[in-house]
């Protein structure tokens, strides 16, 4: 079921992230991206779901090979975010992930339930890890302002 549902969000990825940007601007817990431009709000979210790609075929991706989270946590310091409104962004990543698979379900070949619930576990899992170091990295950056 993993390699069905890469698929699908190899395939999907513009819809997710044009969905995904639609619920951040749409969503009044976010305010800072109204300065943004449309490329500005994207981000590194192309990225994160191919990590999160990546990450299905593997059965997991190393701690390592996760990068993008942490970019976009440095990223979104420098733009002025606060923190609960980049953890919001992940969050509403999550959801739309979610969303996306389940409305087209009904393209995969069907199988038990238990392999779509597994697979969902996993993206949760993955999105645990990217909001984690989305935090840790915007955390540093505020540290540390020099560096970045």
């Amino acid at each position: 079921m993993s390699d069905d549902i890469r698929h699908l969000l190899k395939n999907g990825q513009e819809t997710i992230v044009r969905t995904w940007t639609e619920k951040v601007t749409a969503d009044r817990r976010v305010t800072s991206d109204e300065h943004l431009s449309y490329l500005q709000l994207v981000d590194h979210i192309p990225q994160i779901v191919e990590e999160l790609h990546d990450a299905l075929g593997n059965g997991g991706a190393e701690p390592a090979a996760l990068s993008q989270g942490r970019e976009h946590g440095r990223q979104r310091w420098r733009q002025g975010y606060q923190l609960n409104e980049v953890v919001r962004e992940l969050t509403l990543l999550r959801v739309t992930l979610v969303e996306f698979i389940e409305l087209y379900r009904g393209a995969l070949p069907a199988r038990a339930p238990d392999e779509l619930t597994r697979s969902f576990h996993r993206i949760n899992i993955f999105m645990d890890d990217e909001i984690y170091r989305t935090v840790e990295a915007y955390l540093d950056a505020s540290r540390n302002p020099q560096a970045n």
